[in-house]
């Protein structure tokens, strides 16, 4: 048994980059609080295959009179996060979880690392306690875990190692809103540059069709109804050579999907589904910019999407929004084009005008290569590791 522990509640992508970058470099255990989507069978067995253990939902109700103990504590320290708002929720879901978990996976000297200041943080926090301040924790927050009112955030950074950022921008946002901390530090996501082929891609001149990408999950927050609006836009403008391949999946996609049939889009925007391994990788080379119109919620906004560190990787330009730490990534006139939020005509603009100048698209590409060193998932899991002493 590893004295290392990654405690995670629901995968994404870029966490499984992150934990197969870390899995080059040491041997820890994975804690899946639930069941994962069957989506990422084949790379957890890869995991399995390397030495990392797996444990799902590893429950056990022993030593019940001392993890109440804990929990009476836990509530009574943080009464006043509990009152009703998903707060209240937050800290009722990690207590369940940490009344049910088999602690005798962890002891005094664990290294517990987790996803997101919500549930996975809290519950090793609670560990923490179990164990009388032994065990050290950190976590690592992204987007919508501090864009609510996460009265959890400030006790989780005080009682952690390190809590890391994603962002720049995400690092001033919660030392404004929430706690100024030197435990708060940056550390950034990426993909695994050497396993791209990113090399000899060449740059078309007058290329038919001119293609655009996005690939995402099909939420609200990515803005896609303002990327297929614009699409419309330009088709009426006449430039029935822009077209639009639409990657992903998710809760939007049948209203998406509508709206390219009610506006006769069938012929300009073709939806292609989820993709992984190679079908993403010839996704990203079929494309000539990736476009993604990012918008702001009233409680979430994406940090910086990992489909951008993808997309500079492959040398393409971008087009985004002002959001969150996007600018870090898309940096105006240097690898792309930077929006505003919602601006349906600057969307329109700024396609066309990357369609009129290839000598922009050349630029941008060359240049999104260089910054995507900024982005390699085994360079910085290899210096976040050496802060958690897992290395």
């Amino acid at each position: 048994m590893s004295d290392k522990k990654y405690i995670i509640k629901g995968l994404a992508p870029w966490m499984m980059d992150e934990l197969i970058a870390f899995s080059k470099i040491a041997n820890f255990d994975i804690i899946f609080l639930r069941n994962q989507d069957s989506f990422y069978q084949d790379e957890i067995e890869k995991l399995r295959l390397r030495g990392i253990k797996i444990l799902v939902k590893p429950f056990a109700l022993g030593n019940i009179v001392r993890k109440i103990k804990v929990i009476v504590k836990f509530i009574v320290t943080h009464i006043n996060k509990f009152y009703p708002d998903y707060n209240f929720v937050l800290g009722i879901k990690s207590i369940i979880w940490f009344l049910r978990l088999d602690l005798s996976h962890f002891t005094k000297e664990s290294k517990i690392h987790a996803q997101f200041a919500t549930q996975a943080a809290l519950v090793s926090y609670l560990v923490k306690e179990y164990f009388k301040g032994e065990p050290k924790y950190s976590f690592t927050f992204h987007a919508y875990d501090i864009y609510f009112n996460n009265r959890w955030f400030k006790p989780l950074v005080k009682n952690s190692e390190y809590a890391f950022s994603i962002s720049d921008y995400n690092i001033e946002y919660v030392k404004n809103k929430f706690i100024d901390s030197e435990k708060i530090v940056l550390s950034r996501l990426g993909v695994f540059k050497e396993a791209l082929n990113t090399t000899n891609k060449i740059v078309q001149k007058n290329k038919t069709p001119f293609t655009l990408g996005l690939l995402s999950w099909f939420v609200q927050k990515k803005g896609i109804s303002y990327l297929l609006q614009a699409m419309l836009e330009i088709k009426k403008r006449g430039y029935e050579n822009i077209k639009l391949n639409l990657a992903g999946d998710g809760p939007l996609k049948g209203e998406l999907e509508e709206y390219v049939k009610e506006n006769n889009l069938h012929n300009t925007v073709k939806f292609i589904g989820k993709l992984k391994g190679k079908e993403k990788v010839d996704f990203y080379k079929e494309i000539d910019v990736f476009v993604l119109p990012s918008i702001t919620l009233s409680k979430d906004k994406d940090g910086i999407p990992v489909v951008l560190m993808e997309a500079i990787a492959y040398s393409l330009p971008l087009i985004s929004t002002k959001v969150s730490g996007i600018p870090e990534i898309c940096i105006n006139q240097y690898n792309g084009l930077l929006i505003e939020e919602k601006n349906i005509s600057d969307l329109v603009n700024s396609i066309i005008y990357l369609y009129d100048n290839n000598h922009k698209i050349e630029l941008f590409s060359s240049n999104s290569l260089i910054l995507s060193n900024t982005y390699d998932i085994v360079k910085n899991s290899k210096e976040k590791m050496k802060l958690l002493t897992w290395d």
